[in-house]
């Protein structure tokens, strides 16, 4: 598993998730890298090594960087379902009005750099109806 959790710290457009505040109480930050599944400006979904509880009263930091830029997130965990021996999240983000067209600006910069060949939606549902696919496609789903 240290591997896998390995090669999400290590991509070109990364993200990594720390607990901010539990029950109106500061957290120390201790960082943990995810896997980045989709994000628009109003939620964010993610893979994680950790179960963490869906709580109105915890509130998680999240950091998208490249190697140019850091952005800082918060969000609350909405809804959260296994995946094999990870767990996929889903939160909605709090992104303050004013701060919103700066933070889709940096990461639409980010997502232009990203050096994996991008395709759209219909071409990688359909390649992953074929039985034999030639090359492997990753795919985030972002709506900025």
């Amino acid at each position: 598993m240290y591997s896998i959790i390995q090669e999400w710290a290590d991509m070109k457009l990364n993200v990594h998730m720390y607990i901010q505040e539990f029950h109106g109480k500061m957290v120390d930050r201790k960082r943990r890298p995810v896997l980045l599944l989709g994000m628009d400006t109003q939620a964010i979904t993610f893979l994680s090594d950790l179960n963490l509880p869906v709580s109105s009263e915890m509130l998680i930091g999240l950091d998208v960087e490249d190697q140019h830029v850091c952005v800082r997130l918060h969000a609350r965990l909405q809804w959260k379902q296994p995946f094999g021996e990870l767990t996929m999240y889903h939160s909605n983000l709090h992104i303050q009005h004013e701060q919103k067209l700066y933070i889709t600006g940096q990461l639409n910069t980010m997502l232009t750099e990203v050096q994996f060949p991008a395709v759209s939606r219909f071409q990688y549902e359909k390649a992953t109806e074929q039985k034999a696919l030639q090359e492997p496609y990753h795919y985030i789903d972002f709506t900025i």
